[in-house]
């Protein structure tokens, strides 16, 4: 078996509250992502979430985008070549669907990040109404 990305790992020592989301953003930025790119021309595939905007799919590892996409053109780049690329209001979701995924939100007049997101609640900080 593999070791997983050292970008997997961050991600879940973020989720656990064991490092700072800024940490995600220095880990997303030097790994090697991977995302579906349109088959006719250079870019990768966004997708509209209704209301929640627009989204690309990017993955720690060639195994989980096909996984979750199938067999589709794919490219790789390093996080922060794929941010630079990006147009200004596209979101970006990392593994989708597994339990480590994060996004990196559009941010105002900039490119996205997670560094200024909210964590979902952890479990333990459940507050009472």
């Amino acid at each position: 078996m593999r070791a997983e990305p050292e970008l997997v790992t961050v991600c879940r020592q973020v989720r656990a509250r064991q490092q700072e989301p800024s940490a995600f953003d220095v880990a997303f930025a030097r790994a090697t992502v991977y995302a579906e790119r349109l088959p006719d021309r250079p870019g990768v595939v966004a997708s509209d979430l209704p209301g929640k905007g627009r989204w690309v799919l990017v993955f720690s590892t060639l195994e989980r985008l096909e996984r979750q996409l199938g067999e589709v053109p794919w490219l790789s780049t390093t996080g922060v070549d794929l941010l630079d690329q990006l147009p200004h209001g596209l979101g970006v979701l990392l593994d989708v669907c597994e339990e480590h995924g994060l996004p990196l939100l559009p941010q105002p007049g900039g490119k996205a990040r997670f560094g200024g997101a909210r964590l979902p609640s952890h479990p333990g900080q459940a507050q009472a109404r």
